[in-house]
């Protein structure tokens, strides 16, 4: 089982301009929302929410304290600043342990295969990543794919994909999602050397114009 991840909130009652002041005292204005729910509007510690998010991401559940009251969240959109990068806002939604939700999961293909180690082929993901539905508890981070059997023009579908039990796959089962095109290689040196040939046989016609006049 997942280590368990935890951050600390309190309820915010700051709004609008007031915000500014939170950010510069190292807090962030966030909101957690959800299905039958009403929003809250919270601040968390600026360093305490980035640490978090880079262990969660999207698609890891997180134990929200809010004023001691612990709610199950995901972490959803976040608002940076355009120039510092820093987190302004960030928005949390809170789950129900019993009830599927939607997710987008990361595909990540691994190995190489022959045709590839040998240059004959080129691998193309087309789908970076994958809609499924199931209970939070059942949400994974990413979906690995192995590709070092793979050859020239095979491909790997939506219906292939190594799909953990209690998940539901949102998209096309038939739908692409890597693929092993054969390497060709553009023909620029010889449209070049084609252009240099012309350029030398008319150079070589006005000259021997001239020589004739």
């Amino acid at each position: 089982m997942a280590e368990t991840i935890t951050l600390k909130a309190n309820t915010r009652t700051t709004v609008r301009r007031g915000v500014g002041a939170l950010r510069r005292a190292g807090l962030v204005p966030g909101i957690v929302y959800g299905r039958r729910i009403d929003p809250v509007c919270i601040q968390v510690d600026a360093k305490d929410l980035l640490a978090v998010l880079r262990t969660a991401g999207r698609n890891r559940l997180i134990t929200l304290n809010v004023d001691g009251v612990d709610k199950m969240v995901l972490a959803r959109e976040l608002q940076r600043d355009p120039i510092r990068g820093t987190i302004k806002h960030v928005d949390f939604y809170q789950v129900s342990l019993t009830d599927k939700i939607n997710a987008d999961v990361l595909i990540e293909p691994t190995g190489e295969s022959a045709d590839m180690k040998s240059g004959l082929g080129v691998l193309l993901q087309e789908m970076n990543a994958v809609a499924i539905r199931c209970l939070p508890t059942d949400l994974i981070e990413r979906i690995t794919v192995d590709v070092s059997n793979l050859k020239v023009d095979e491909s790997i579908h939506v219906r292939d994909l190594p799909i953990p039990a209690g998940i539901e796959v949102m998209d096309d089962p038939d739908a692409v999602v890597i693929r092993l095109t054969r390497f060709v290689e553009e023909k620029v040196e010889e449209v070049a050397a084609e252009a240099g040939e012309v350029e030398v046989i008319e150079k070589g016609k006005k000259e021997e114009e001239e020589s004739e006049a």
